[in-house]
């Protein structure tokens, strides 16, 4: 499920930050990647390809996740691009708990 509610963020996030196709985006402006594309699976710090990056893990039941919500909720966020430092902007870091 998690998957899945993933991936229906990246889209909402692509049509959300690039609705006439000319919002931003990383590489060359012929064949662009959107904000959330050019950094799928990109959770955390450290990330590369099969592996999602440095993660706070809840301690109880060993869920990672990289930001909190209402009611110290714990959730797990996928990266977009950030147009002014050129790299992948990670939706929080929190300390492991």
């Amino acid at each position: 499920m998690d998957g899945l509610i993933i991936n229906v963020a990246m889209i909402l996030a692509g049509g959300f930050t690039n609705p006439f196709g000319n919002g931003y985006y990383q590489g060359d402006a012929g064949a662009p990647l959107e904000a959330a594309t050019a950094c799928a699976g990109v959770y955390g710090p450290g990330a590369f390809p099969g592996f999602p990056g440095m993660l706070a893990k809840e301690v109880i039941t060993g869920i990672s996740f990289n930001a909190f919500g209402v009611n110290d909720r714990r959730f797990l966020l996928p990266s977009l691009w950030d147009p002014v430092s050129l790299q992948c902007s990670y939706p929080g870091y929190p300390d492991a708990q």
